[in-house]
């Protein structure tokens, strides 16, 4: 004969409760988090026969992302030094746990680079690897800009 513990049923429907207030104070703390920090703005740079925009402003924290539109692969080449300390987000540009300063980008898809500095930033793209001599685009540039306060 199955005996029900009622205390078992009550301990776990507390459990589930206390576990759904904890993250609701999770995400509404989220929400309420830095009110004065401006939104991080994503910026596109689309690859297809040329770049397009050549040249691209943006601000300190703002995502860039370089889109291949081809239906072959594409590698970018960052020119400018970059360090782990003047990235705060990177998609597709990382290796063994530090910046790689090129990436290749398989059709339909991007890479992206988040800046945490001011300055600017100059890349090639070559739009078919395995000719690099006679694919490169002409050098673009993103322009960082801190955020006015």
């Amino acid at each position: 004969m199955y005996r029900r513990n009622p205390g078992f049923s009550i301990t776990h429907r507390a459990t589930g409760w206390v576990g759904l207030c904890l993250m609701a104070g999770l995400l509404a703390a989220c929400a309420a988090a830095s009110p004065g920090t401006a939104p991080v703005h994503t910026h596109y740079i689309h690859i297809q026969d040329a770049v397009s925009p050549q040249r691209l402003d943006v601000h300190v924290g703002d995502e860039v992302r370089w889109q291949n539109l081809r239906s072959e692969p594409v590698k970018i080449s960052l020119l400018s030094q970059l360090d782990g300390s003047g990235v705060s987000c990177q998609t597709g540009f990382s290796r063994f746990g530090s910046l790689d300063d090129t990436a290749t980008i398989p059709p339909n898809a991007y890479v992206s680079l988040c800046f945490a500095r001011a300055g600017s930033i100059q890349y090639n793209v070559w739009l078919k690897p395995e000719d690099p001599l006679r694919s490169m685009t002409p050098t673009a540039k993103i322009v960082i800009t801190a955020r006015a306060t």
